[in-house]
């Protein structure tokens, strides 16, 4: 079957690579403009236009890709169906209604929907996850379901290793469905909207620790941050990045520094985290016993916080 594919990001690649090996025909594939970053301001391709170029696909990077232009190419093209995974636009009509739009959601829906599904899953403490393969509607990620896989998230996985998880899941699942679609034996199958989630983009406010927390939650919100965003505290006055840590035995106030003989151990609400690789601003990540032989912090007259 004739498919077009939009995505933009990592994940999205692992998909494709997926699509890529399932036998369907890909006719082209959309992603953003190309973004200037870094200290030159250079543009930056996306992994998804990387991929494509590696493999001589046709690649269209329109600023709005629901533009009549945009239907009437992918109809020329005589695709079937658009597969989209983390994209990066929302889509609108003429797009939605002009073609088939279908959708690789990283979480079980109508659980988490909305912008950061990984990342809230692994913050809430969840145990299991998955991907969703589901019609795109014009309300964000409403659609009737085709499939779902569950994915287990395991006591070591942060956000990383989940993207990487979900994105093959997803691209093997899309695949099944279009499998399916092009053998016209499958059918959506409506949300329950009472059970609806929603994972709301990562704010500045989830990104600092409260000490008051648990240190099971503290944990989880390290790794569901890392190893690209990442928690935050103050040593001092000095911003801490915090890109891996465990729970520990301990306890004390909140914050308080137990030990800091080349491990560092934070007391938190309840019990206390282990803070195993750090990273102060302007500088690169190390581990917890490197930056504690640049600052010393005191066993008990100290805190991590504000």
């Amino acid at each position: 079957m004739k498919i077009a594919f939009a995505g933009t990001p990592g994940f999205g690649a692992l998909v494709l690579g997926a699509l890529i090996n399932s036998g369907h025909e890909i006719v082209a594939v959309i992603t953003q403009p190309d973004r200037r970053a870094g200290r030159g301001r250079r543009p930056r391709v996306s992994p998804v236009k990387e991929l494509a170029l590696l493999e001589d696909l046709r690649i269209e990077q329109p600023e709005k890709a629901s533009s009549p232009e945009t239907v009437a190419l992918l109809k020329s093209l005589g695709a079937r169906v658009l597969a989209i995974a983390a994209f990066g636009q929302i889509l609108r009509r003429p797009l939605l209604g002009g073609i088939t739009c279908i959708n690789v959601h990283a979480s079980l829906l109508p659980r988490y929907r909305g912008a950061a599904p990984i990342e809230r899953t692994i913050m809430a403490g969840e145990g299991v996850t998955g991907v969703t393969i589901m019609e795109v509607k014009p309300q964000l990620d409403t659609g009737p379901i085709y499939l779902q896989k569950a994915v287990v998230i395991g006591k070591e996985d942060d956000a990383g290793s989940m993207y990487e998880k979900l994105g093959w899941t997803g691209g093997e699942a899309l695949a099944e469905v279009l499998d399916a679609l092009e053998a016209g034996g499958i059918e959506p199958q409506p949300q329950n909207d009472a059970a609806a989630t929603y994972a709301e983009k990562i704010t500045q406010a989830d990104m600092e620790v409260d000490w008051t927390e648990p240190a099971w939650k503290i944990a989880a919100r390290v790794r569901g941050l890392s190893p690209h965003i990442g928690a935050f505290t103050y040593a001092g006055d000095r911003r801490l990045k915090i890109w891996r840590a465990y729970v520990a035995a301990g306890g004390g106030k909140p914050g308080q520094v137990l030990i800091n003989d080349e491990r560092l151990l934070v007391a938190c609400g309840s019990g206390a985290l282990e803070l195993v690789e750090v990273q102060t601003e302007g500088k690169r990540r190390m581990p917890a016993a490197e930056f504690l032989h640049g600052y010393r912090v005191l066993i008990g007259d100290h805190r991590l916080g504000r």
